[in-house]
């Protein structure tokens, strides 16, 4: 009796883990997300590999584009912005239609787009030459010796 049990358990352990192994879509987290919390990571090449990847993906929309800004229509035809106005309800139902796990992958996405470009804004200022970024030590040595020569 107990070993019938074991047997139909193990069965339907496995099956539930084969199904379970169907319905995911793999989602692999992109290269240049940990580059972010890499110190010692190249400026240059989190750019490139940021860069890289929007290349073969589709890039989600921000706020502002979602939402319309209406600062932007200075100077813009007609055409462009219907074509603008398009393009974001295009985007829009195609939000409608994903759900789930693709749902969260693309918001996923969108949150560590935005949070790549601050990232990229807040350390350009100490980006070395060769894509190297100075470190919180590195920055506070360079105001020590700025705070001395005043």
């Amino acid at each position: 009796m107990l070993h019938r049990f074991a047997i139909v358990f193990a069965v339907t352990f496995l099956a539930t883990l084969y199904s379970q192994a169907q319905s995911v879509d793999h989602f692999v987290q992109p290269d240049w997300v940990a580059m972010i919390d890499d110190p010692s990571v190249n400026y240059f090449d989190a750019l490139k590999a940021y860069d890289n990847y929007w290349k073969t993906h589709p890039k989600p929309t921000e706020e502002e584009e979602e939402f319309g800004n209406p600062v932007d229509t200075k100077g813009k035809s007609e055409k462009v912005l219907r074509r603008e106005e398009r393009e974001r309800e295009r985007e829009s139902s195609r939000k409608k239609k994903l759900k789930g796990e693709s749902l969260e992958q693309v918001e996923y996405l969108k949150y560590q787009s935005k949070r790549f470009e601050n990232w990229a804004l807040e350390v350009k200022p100490w980006v070395q030459e060769n894509g190297h970024i100075l470190t919180y030590e590195e920055r506070t040595e360079i105001w020590k010796k700025q705070q001395e020569e005043l």
